[in-house]
Parts: C-alpha cells; sequence; structure tokens
C-alpha cells in the first residue's frame, strides 16, 4: 500500500479522500451491522418487518430516516409511494440505526441498505417520496438524499410529475382533512 511512505499530512489527507469516496460510492458503513427481513411496505417510508430485529430490540418496523412519503390516503401518490418499496418484500436489508429507541408507533429509525443501494435515496430518486427537511444538513447522507431528490425533480419523476404533481406535504394532507 502506498499510505506508509508518504508523509503523515499527506497520509491524512489520502485516507480523508480515501473515506469520501467511499461514501460518493454508496458503499453501506460499518455501523449498518444489523440485518432485516422485510414482510412488507406498510408506506412509502415504513416497513414492516417479518421477525424482531433482537430479544433487546423487539420492534418489527422500521421508518426511513430523513424521508417523508405521502400519506396514505393521497391518491394517487400514496399508494405510489408504498409500491415503489413492494420490490423490498422477503429481501435481507441491512440497517443503520438513527437512535435505538422506538418512536410512538414502535419503529426504529433507520437509514435501510439493499447491497450497495441506500434505500432512502433509492426512493427519493423514483419520486416517491421527499426530503423531510432539506435544510437538515446533519444526516451523514445528505447530499447524496439532496442529490437524489433534485434529480427526480428535474426529471418530473412520481411526486414531480408536471402533469400530476403532489402539492401538499403530508402533514399538510393530515391537518386539512378530518380523522376518522
Amino acid at each position: 500500500m502506498f499510505l506508509p511512505i508518504l508523509k503523515p499530512r499527506s497520509r491524512l489527507i489520502g485516507i480523508a479522500l480515501l473515506a469520501i469516496a467511499l461514501v460518493l460510492t454508496g458503499i453501506p458503513p460499518a455501523t449498518a451491522n444489523l440485518t432485516a427481513t422485510v414482510d412488507y411496505a406498510k408506506s412509502g417510508n415504513t416497513l414492516e418487518l417479518l421477525f424482531e430485529l433482537s430479544p433487546e430490540q423487539p420492534v418489527t418496523a422500521i421508518r426511513l430516516a430523513a424521508i417523508e412519503a405521502p400519506d396514505r390516503d393521497q391518491a394517487p401518490w400514496g399508494s405510489q409511494s408504498r409500491d415503489c418499496l413492494t420490490d423490498l418484500q422477503d429481501q435481507i436489508i441491512q440497517l443503520e440505526l438513527v437512535d435505538d429507541q422506538p418512536d410512538t408507533y414502535n419503529r426504529l429509525w433507520a437509514y435501510g441498505w439493499q447491497n450497495r443501494d441506500l434505500i432512502n435515496a433509492t426512493s427519493l430518486a423514483q419520486g416517491c417520496t421527499y426530503l423531510a427537511d432539506p435544510t437538515d444538513q446533519f444526516s451523514p447522507y445528505y447530499q447524496k438524499l439532496l442529490y437524489a431528490q433534485e434529480r427526480s425533480r428535474l426529471l418530473g419523476l412520481g411526486i414531480w410529475d408536471p402533469e400530476s404533481p403532489l402539492r401538499e406535504t403530508a402533514q399538510q394532507f393530515r391537518e386539512r382533512s378530518p380523522s376518522p
């Protein structure tokens, strides 16, 4: 390897460039050490798992972090968003948990990986979801997620289709719609 012959500063720059290259190529990080089998897509940003993650984490639902999906009742985008994740049924995925505490719906928030693909970014790239907060630069995958959304927006895919665009967020839709 060439790093031992470099000066200490050059070695650090080389390591930093290598780390950046790994992030940009989409290789799952070492922290993506949990695996799960997907049972089905409950919505465009929630996956039901076939089994509990572990005895310590008896959770069977994953909420994909940093993205929002149209509400299930927002026709036609809600069902289209869910359908974007149906290929994951019976697939084994890797999870990088954002927090190890379940939310009020007993879901763990995570970045999901299938092979080398970040599921959260793939959903954005297909125009199935949108960034939860486009200014949230604290996500370790912010640039990748933002790029995926902007690409789908410019191409007019899914919720960005100029003929039938999503005109309100899921939260705006729920606030406007009466609950049963």
